[in-house]
């Protein structure tokens, strides 16, 4: 039993009951602990010991978790140019997205904006290694740290509290040189789902400048419309997401245009739901069933993308919510 992590569950609301919680806690950690312990060249500073990607990784198999990087992307923010990524947390065993992370790597941050070339000058014991220009760091550089940066935020934002129980500090290493920016520019950096985040969308809400509340633009509606953060409830969660226009109603011609699914009655939900029209219905089927989001995206092309059982449990969850 010493070295077996326990596995039960509890009819009381519980996964596990706390103490079977900590008593498994503390034994990733204390195997956390041996493997960091026999790192050649652990990340330090100040005297603190800052766990890179590959040692969230090694945290997240205790648990049976891995992460799914996407692509980086070039963003431009207030003028500066850079690499964003975002990574999904996902249970090994069902598959399921447990959480996720969206993280940048900017220009605008030391070492990642040009780097020192240098080239050997003379001739045998007179030869010597010359600074000779500064050069660009590679775009695949930056789209390559963002993906990193991602990957290990959503192993911290579950973990986090398993690595400080071993000794560790919470924050991953590559995160540590996007702290020579401003606080600021920090905290438009890295995202996390941890709060603020829309459900409905698979987006972040954000507040900044003149903005009252948080909210975040919802992509494919044309004129731009925003989904806006409902109150925190008492539970401490937040409400559905509420939209503050909508959509105008596609015209339609046939009611399944070969889906299966009678596009009308979901269109007739999406007023009872406050969804904002056929783009907020894609960006949850995509969210839900990972898929990749395209810009030329459709209603009718993903839900023809979906198995006979997604399709069920797509208009499943629109029907009940839609009743609620």
């Amino acid at each position: 039993m010493d070295n077996e992590l326990t596995v039960r569950s509890t009819e009381v609301g519980l996964a596990l009951p706390p103490e079977v919680v900590l008593e498994n806690a503390k034994l990733a950690a204390k195997a956390l602990v041996t493997v960091l312990s026999q790192k050649k060249k652990p990340v330090m500073m100040n005297g603190e010991q800052y766990l890179e990607f590959e040692d969230w990784q090694t945290a997240g198999q205790f648990y049976g978790y891995t992460v799914r990087t996407g692509d980086a992307v070039l963003v431009e923010i207030d003028g500066v140019k850079g690499a964003k990524a975002h990574a999904d947390l996902i249970d090994v065993k069902t598959g399921l997205v447990l959480g996720g992370a969206e993280a940048y790597c900017m220009r605008d941050e030391e070492k990642w904006n040009t780097r020192p070339k240098y080239e050997w000058q003379g001739e045998d014991k007179d030869a010597r290694r010359v600074k000779v220009s500064d050069e660009p760091v590679p775009w695949f550089q930056l789209a390559s740290m963002a993906q990193t940066r991602a990957g290990a935020k959503a192993f911290r934002n579950r973990l986090a509290w398993v690595v400080v129980l071993a000794g560790y500090k919470p924050t991953p290493a590559e995160e540590m040189t996007e702290r020579t920016v401003s606080e600021a520019v920090q905290e438009r950096r890295t995202i996390d789902k941890s709060e603020h985040f829309c459900t409905v969308h698979n987006f972040n809400f954000f507040k900044k400048g003149r903005m009252k509340e948080y909210a975040h633009p919802i992509d494919g509606t044309e004129p731009q419309q925003w989904c806006n953060e409902s109150p925190k409830t008492e539970q401490g969660g937040t409400q559905q997401a509420a939209v503050t226009t909508k959509q105008e109603e596609s015209v339609i011609t046939d009611e399944t245009e070969g889906t299966g699914i009678n596009l009308q009655f979901l269109r007739d939900a999406y007023k009872k739901m406050e969804w904002a029209g056929d783009g907020t219905a894609i960006a949850w089927i995509c969210n839900r069933f990972a898929f990749k989001r395209e810009t030329n995206m459709t209603l009718k092309s993903v839900i023809l993308k979906l198995n006979q059982a997604q399709k069920v449990e797509f208009v499943d969850f629109v029907s009940k919510a839609a009743a609620k």
